[in-house]
């Protein structure tokens, strides 16, 4: 909690600590001679820092306290004592890395989160220096990905900033894959600035950061000859001593500019050379959903960490496929659906015919789509969207056989149904491609009412409020054929869903209002490595994941698009999770 400044002295002039100096027994010295009567038995309660040295020093009156400024030392201490710290811009990474250093993890979260909400393009490299050491966490990660996001405004901004930047931190960002530039002209231009700002020094480092440009011949022609020209290249001694001396680097610099200098191609003549370009290999695009429609949102690259708004639909979008650019779009319980065009940024004036069977699943499989739902005799049919009619055909209908769930796996339909009757379940995947049903062994524990999802390449069987085992979830392996059960739920789920967000598998409670009769509980995830549920936080946007649809773009054509598109100049970009 922040709050204005608080002297420790006053601390016990009122409140609960009134009176309570008289009780101290240790003195704390800062660096510069000032001292604190503290309690020991609070400090060691908050921190393992002061537990472990008390521990050691247990005789011992004062204590010299080395590294810590005495107004971030006294702050420190008001916050042990208090709960409160004042924090503003110039102290925040001060008392970071102090709370780092005396392990006191809640005012290093607290700092943390202070610093990235209140970082800018100005701010951000000299706070990235400035954590560069603190590997809890993820603080140095969250800043950096700032920077990369970032890093062409950062390059204006920066008013000579980035020259200050320890070497080890610029080639870090400089070979990120998710580099926010245009352009492989910026990544020189920041080579240039920080080697000319001390070169006598930093000429050595020319090769090494060369190795970041990532160019391309036919585009980056022009480029190439003025790196070539330039004096940090043409008169670097360096650069062929370090050809010669370091094998390691050797196909780093092949691949790169130095492939194109002709004193040096006798030495690169035999050496392979790749190409890898910045480009992330999926995107995501995310919709939240509220009362009047759902806003859509695509991520920065693969990570779950920035996005933009690209646009709105006047309905809650609950399923989303894609079909090269073209996203579609549903809503199951009123029917409604749309043609989004993700490259362009607008929807389709082209209307989908309404989805067949008034309950039921919606899958791509390849570039097909397809739908299992029930008809008006109650029977399940699988249909098949023809692009080129923009019509639904009956592929082939499923008798006797009530489908609770059907997901994809292994290019082929998997159902998991059962007969009422005879309360026996049935597992069968359909081939498209042959026309032909397969079986496959049932669950162990027979269910009225579940969820199914699929999750790294196995079937989830997720119960709802009529399961008699209503924490126990069932999973296939298709490589052993069979079913096994997984550790309990932490919670009971009236009308369950699941869904794969982040690498994680999500369970939940549904967001249909009407049905929510009581408190509803968090969702969880599965734990896949720890094999246990675990409770997402509340500070998680995915808190709320019955908000949320979610759609992994892995089209090596349309993410070309996308990840160029992200990149221009004046996007917007927004933190997705709270921090």
């Amino acid at each position: 909690m922040s709050v204005p400044p608080k002297s420790f002295a006053d601390i016990f002039n009122s409140g609960s600590w009134e009176g309570q100096q008289k009780f101290t027994d240790r003195t704390l010295l800062a660096n510069d001679g000032t001292t604190f009567r503290i309690h020991r038995i609070v400090l060691t309660q908050r921190s393992g820092y002061f537990y472990a040295l008390f521990d050691f020093n247990v005789h011992q009156e004062t204590i010299v306290i080395p590294n810590i400024d005495r107004k971030i030392l006294e702050s420190i201490l008001v916050y042990i004592y208090t709960g409160t710290i004042a924090l503003d811009e110039k102290s925040a990474c001060d008392i970071m890395i102090a709370s780092d250093y005396l392990l006191l993890d809640d005012l290093l979260k607290l700092c943390r989160s202070f610093v990235i909400q209140n970082m800018t393009s100005t701010n951000c490299l000299p706070i990235l220096t400035a954590v560069s050491h603190i590997n809890r966490l993820a603080t140095f990660d969250n800043c950096s990905r700032y920077a990369l996001v970032h890093f062409t405004d950062i390059l204006e901004t920066s008013n000579g900033v980035l020259e200050e930047l320890p070497f080890e931190i610029l080639i870090k960002l400089l070979e990120s894959k998710s580099l926010n530039v245009v352009s492989e002209r910026y990544v020189w231009e920041a080579i240039i600035s920080w080697t000319e700002a001390n070169s006598s020094v930093r000429l050595p480092h020319v090769p090494e950061l060369l190795t970041c440009l990532r160019l391309q011949e036919e585009i980056d022609e022009e480029l190439v000859a003025e790196i070539l020209s330039h004096t940090i290249v043409s008169n670097n001694p360096h650069i062929f001593s370090l050809i010669l001396s370091n094998a390691s680097n050797f196909y780093r610099i092949k691949c790169t500019v130095l492939s194109h200098h002709e004193s040096f191609e006798s030495l690169y003549q035999n050496a392979p050379c790749s190409y890898d370009p910045r480009m992330t290999n999926r995107l995501h695009l995310i919709a939240r959903n509220a009362t009047w429609g759902s806003e859509l949102f695509i991520t920065y690259d693969n990570e779950f960490d920035f996005w933009r708004q690209v646009g709105e639909a006047h309905f809650s979008i609950v399923k989303m496929v894609q079909m090269g650019q073209c996203i579609f779009v549903f809503n199951k319980e009123k029917n409604t659906n749309g043609i989004y065009d993700i490259v362009e940024g607008s929807w389709l004036e082209e209307e989908l015919p309404p989805i067949p069977g008034h309950r039921g699943w919606t899958i791509t499989l390849g570039e097909k789509l397809y739908r299992i739902g029930k008809d008006f005799a109650s029977w399940d049919m699988i249909s098949i969207y023809e692009f080129q009619r923009n019509s639904w055909e009956i592929k082939t209908t499923v008798r006797d056989i009530l489908v609770y769930g059907a997901v994809p796996l292994k290019d082929q339909i998997f159902t998991v149904g059962c007969v009422e009757e005879d309360e026996v379940m049935i597992c069968q995947a359909y081939d498209p491609d042959k026309n032909t049903w397969i079986s496959h062994p049932a669950p162990n524990i027979f269910r009225y009412d579940f969820f199914v999802t699929a999750y790294h390449e196995q079937v989830f069987v997720i119960p709802n409020y009529r399961d008699p085992h209503r924490k126990t979830v069932e999973v296939y392996d298709p490589h052993q054929n069979t079913w096994i059960s997984l550790p309990d739920l932490p919670f009971h789920y009236l009308y369950p869903e699941a869904v794969v967000v982040d690498d994680k598998m999500v369970v939940y409670e549904t967001n249909e209002y009407n049905r929510r009769y009581q408190k509803v509980d968090p969702p969880v995830y599965w734990d896949e490595s720890a094999h246990i549920w675990r409770i997402i936080d509340k500070s998680s946007p995915w808190f709320h994941i019955e908000r949320y649809s979610f759609l992994i773009l892995d089209d090596c054509r349309v993410v070309k698009d996308l990840t160029a598109e992200n990149r221009r100049r004046g996007n917007e970009w927004e933190r997705i999770h709270p921090v």
